[in-house]
């Protein structure tokens, strides 16, 4: 049965005897031995010398009992220091190399900046303005998770896909995007040439033609841009007074515009490829790409010299077919 609450038990269940108790037990033994040892040998010594030779050693006794137990203690307290010290070691080599693994990964961040930065600067791109962006974007996302962060993130995520497409001087994107036509409205200097389809005769009447129109207009004023720019139908009848309106609003523009009906084209005009295309500058052309239902648009950005090449050949010769075209059409 256990024993009563409270009563302390060794590790096999028996009692367990305070450390102090068993020394003083040990000493009261030995001093009783002793003084039996002594009554034994010389029994004609005064009993006070017995009893103070018992009490002598039985003290003795527990002095060793004590230097004894303090060594082994002093042994432990030194081989947990040894211990800890070798702990303390191993942490700080630990910390050690994680900190010159962060020293040296931030180095080797600051060098691929420097470089990027250094890269920038012999490609002409503004670092300024660079800088200006990742701090925006830094100064956004540290406002804290939400909608805006997301944004930004999308944002970043697809300026970087672009950039990273236009190493290959090409780039294309779901839908019309006019912002970046708009951009690089802005950006020419020196020329613009563009067709036109049926497919974006309803264009011209939004708020987003009339400020492309605009654009276009600032480009001629502020660098002399030359802006052409053909209207293709397909035949005579889809030319009306609608096309004749925003032929008005263009010429007003400063832009040369003209219209081409491909059923009047000879057919070595004909047969070759008409699409909607921005050619800016003779480096760079935007098109716009639908399917055979003339839905779903895809803009793409192709600065390939050959497809540009082909591009502005093919343009010049639609130019020269409607300069050639029939007088009736040469006045709108």
């Amino acid at each position: 049965m256990d024993g009563e609450p409270g009563t302390p038990r060794g590790a096999a269940g028996g009692l367990r005897i305070p450390p102090v108790v068993l020394k003083v037990l040990i000493t009261v033994a030995v001093g009783t031995a002793t003084y039996v040892i002594t009554n034994l040998i010389d029994q004609s010594e005064a009993e006070l010398w017995q009893v103070a030779l018992a009490v002598i050693i039985g003290g003795a006794t527990l002095i060793v009992q004590y230097m004894v137990d303090f060594e082994q203690r002093l042994v432990a307290v030194e081989a947990g220091q040894d211990q800890n010290r070798t702990d303390l070691r191993e942490r700080l080599t630990e910390h050690r190399d994680e900190m010159t693994e962060l020293v040296d990964r931030g180095f080797r961040r600051v060098g691929e900046v420097t470089a990027l930065f250094g890269t920038l600067e012999d490609s002409g791109v503004p670092s300024d303005e660079v800088s200006r962006l990742i701090r925006g974007a830094a100064q956004v996302g540290a406002q804290g998770q939400g909608l805006m962060q997301e944004f930004v993130r999308a944002e970043i995520t697809r300026l970087a896909s672009m950039m990273t497409a236009l190493t290959s001087r090409t780039a294309d994107w779901p839908g019309e995007n006019n912002d970046t036509l708009i951009d690089l409205t802005q950006c020419a200097r020196q020329s613009i040439d563009a067709t036109s389809s049926f497919v974006d005769l309803a264009f011209w009447k939004t708020a987003p033609a009339r400020h492309y129109l605009d654009v276009q207009r600032e480009a001629i004023r502020r660098h002399g841009v030359k802006v052409r720019r053909l209207f293709i139908v397909t035949v005579p009848d889809e030319v009306n007074d609608d096309l004749d309106e925003i032929l008005a609003d263009q010429r007003d523009a400063g832009i040369e515009a003209g219209v081409l009906v491909l059923s009047q084209l000879p057919s070595r005009v004909r047969v070759g490829e008409t699409l909607d295309v921005v050619i800016f500058d003779g480096e760079l052309c935007f098109e716009i790409i639908t399917d055979v239902r003339q839905l779903n648009p895809k803009a793409r950005l192709d600065a390939r010299v050959e497809n540009v090449t082909r591009r502005t050949a093919r343009f010049d010769e639609l130019w020269d077919a409607c300069a050639e075209g029939p007088p009736e059409l040469r006045g709108r």
